[in-house]
């Protein structure tokens, strides 16, 4: 049996990172900390430094300081332990799963996990339960004396998994976990995943945001090297969101809106509906004439006050409201608002 360590927390501060010859910063003073046993989805638009950003913190690039930044200030640590001064003691407590899945193709399955359990040091008693475990969590069983050259996409995918997995790492970071699964394949891994929340801290990166939304307790959105938003998922949800559609011009809609939030605002106790952690409203044009807006709320009483203040502004300024309702938006929604994506048309 392998000798299992509490899960590990992660601090960045004021990091930035500058590729040799680039133009721009890849990552821009980022902040942020996961606590021990927490699930954080990293998302982002191509491009925006995530990969950069999970090198760094496992020990694959150098942690920069920007020129103007005091001694100190720039400052990365996984379990407490500083990346910059103590890399190679951060890399034995991290698993981690590039976007690139690095496998020697010649191997059987058992012969590659043996291998990359024998450079992580795990003891040569332990190796043989600890490949079978993992194989066992990522579906491998059947599979481990397979050469991995004879692997699907999907399989091979699971083997970089299996290995991110082997020792039990405090944490573990996944670039991209369930690209090339088919549809029953990304569920296993889900559930799979979802599983280690508590005993491991995860922290991964997916494209397919209805994935972060069921795995994760967090969310980090980062967008042209900075980071846009970092809340829980339930807030990134809000599912106190007023939606609303109505039939006339924006500008009256626009006029509706601050008339009705001023209006709630009286009613509410201080910050439920303006300011504080509720954000300003959304309003875009659809076709046909219609405005289509949400304004996301502190809380039931907050949703409940704008509900009935839209409904008299709109009569007050005659137009026409053909759908008022609470509803959840949707990640997609929260992340196109934050990464500057939203177009005209509401997703």
């Amino acid at each position: 049996m392998i000798n299992r360590r509490p899960p590990a927390s992660l601090e960045v501060a004021a990091l930035s990172h500058r590729y040799l010859g680039a133009p721009v910063y890849a990552l821009d003073d980022v902040s942020f900390s996961v606590k021990p046993g927490e699930r954080v989805g990293l998302l982002g638009p191509n491009g925006a430094g995530k990969s950069t950003l999970m090198r760094v913190f496992c020990g694959f690039l150098p942690v920069q300081t920007r020129g103007e930044r005091p001694p100190g200030e720039t400052r990365v640590e996984v379990a407490g332990i500083d990346v910059a001064r103590r890399s190679l003691a951060v890399r034995e407590r991290v698993g981690y799963l590039p976007e690139q899945v690095p496998l020697y193709h010649e191997l059987r399955v058992r012969e590659h996990l043996a291998f990359r359990a024998t450079v992580k040091r795990i003891r040569r008693r332990a190796r043989a339960e600890e490949i079978r475990r993992v194989a066992s969590l990522t579906g491998l069983d059947g599979m481990l004396e397979t050469p991995v050259a004879q692997l699907s996409r999907g399989y091979r995918q699971r083997v970089g998994i299996a290995d991110a997995l082997l020792g039990a790492p405090p944490l573990v970071v996944l670039d991209e976990p369930t690209v090339g699964l088919d549809p029953n394949q990304v569920l296993e891994i889900r559930a799979m995943l979802k599983a280690l929340g508590g005993s491991q801290t995860l922290i991964f990166s997916s494209h397919i945001l209805a994935e972060v939304e069921a795995l994760c307790d967090r969310v980090v959105i980062l967008s042209k090297g900075r980071v846009v938003a970092d809340e829980t998922v339930a807030n990134a949800l809000n599912q106190h969101t007023v939606i609303v559609e109505w039939e006339g011009a924006r500008g009256r809609v626009e006029a509706v809106v601050r008339q009705a939030l001023a209006a709630a605002a009286a009613t509410c106790s201080a910050g439920a509906v303006e300011g504080g952690e509720t954000p300003e409203p959304v309003i875009h044009e659809r076709a046909g004439g219609r405005v289509h807006g949400e304004l996301a709320c502190a809380g039931a009483e907050a949703a409940d006050a704008v509900s009935a203040a839209i409904g008299r502004a709109s009569l007050r300024e005659n137009v026409a409201v053909l759908r008022l309702e609470r509803g959840r938006r949707r990640l997609e929604e929260r992340f196109a608002r934050v990464t500057g994506a939203a177009g005209e048309e509401a997703p």
